[in-house]
């Protein structure tokens, strides 16, 4: 069914998103010159909030609508913070706890280059959904980080297939090449068919790597995201629209700009609004999130959002 025949659930004034996966914290180095062996570097360390999928709960909220994060996170005390930071952020937590919290550190050099050190702790450790995570919700967004491990991969699997059956506008964020890499372009290409999302949202390198030119991937609404080029539209195998960028001066940092781009989207249609609309207000989300540093806090006011 496309997502533009589908009817918002949870009133259409604000759209309870649900994002599946990763709440992890996110630990930045700004190096101040090369890493010296066996003894010190200067740095800038700084904590933040991390995971693709609580990053766009968070700015669902702030794209006005609803946000909800479910998932699995540590049961250690930098959990407890986290998800209190989600709670300040207006944002309500279904989870499961157990493990250890991950953590992704970012170095970056005085060049710019960043490098990621990844440990996703017990994130992928979601066997089944918590009792009521879908209650309510108008839009179910998984980031395709979440199929990278088992058993979050198939919980996910089960709660795109449970939430597109109940009426529940469902979207699929392609995330990243390597993760398309490591499940193979046909083995992605057949979890879209099997879960049949009604909304593909990738940038072009991603888009490259699946060949979403070739209409047949069992999506209703695909949208790739091109930075500050205009973003495409492709409603199932009907031409291509071009919705342009928003001009951004002094970009700061890039870190959760796709999540917030779709939040934004992912509000305006689980509101009614048209493909169109949706990739205007995520460019509006996305330009607000390139404006500071590190993804969106929730404590931001995004001008423009009615």
């Amino acid at each position: 069914m496309s997502p533009v025949t589908r009817s918002p659930r949870g009133g259409a004034a604000a759209p309870l998103v649900g994002a599946l996966g990763d709440l992890i914290e996110d630990l930045v180095v700004e190096l101040g010159g090369p890493i010296r062996p066996r003894t010190d570097t200067e740095a800038v360390i700084t904590r933040r909030r991390g995971g693709s999928a609580a990053n766009v709960a968070v700015a669902a909220v702030l794209a006005g609508g609803r946000g909800r994060f479910l998932g699995n996170v540590g049961g250690d005390h930098l959990a407890d913070s986290l998800l209190a930071g989600l709670t300040s952020a207006g944002v309500e937590a279904v989870v499961t706890r157990s493990g250890r919290t991950g953590t992704v550190i970012a170095v970056i050099d005085a060049d710019g280059e960043r490098s990621l050190l990844t440990d996703r702790g017990s994130a992928g450790e979601l066997a089944e959904l918590p009792a009521g995570a879908l209650d309510g919700l108008g839009v179910l967004h998984v980031p395709a980080y979440a199929f990278g491990v088992e058993p979050l991969g198939g919980t996910a699997r089960r709660a795109l297939t449970e939430a597109h059956r109940a009426g529940i506008l469902t979207s699929v964020d392609a995330s990243a090449v390597p993760v398309i890499e490591q499940m193979g372009p046909e083995g992605f290409r057949r979890m879209l068919m099997e879960t049949t999302p009604d909304v593909l949202l990738c940038n072009e390198d991603e888009a490259r790597a699946l060949g979403v030119e070739e209409p047949p991937l069992g999506v209703g609404l695909t949208i790739v995201k091109r930075g500050p080029e205009p973003a495409l539209i492709l409603v199932g195998d009907g031409p291509v629209e071009e919705v342009p960028a928003r001009e951004v001066t002094g970009v700061v940092d890039t870190t959760g700009a796709g999540d917030a781009f779709a939040a934004g989207a992912l509000v305006a249609l689980g509101s009614g609004r048209s493909p169109r609309q949706a990739v205007e207000l995520g460019h509006l989300l996305g330009a607000a999130a390139v404006s500071v540093a590190g993804a969106l806090a929730g404590t931001e006011s995004v001008p423009g959002v009615t």
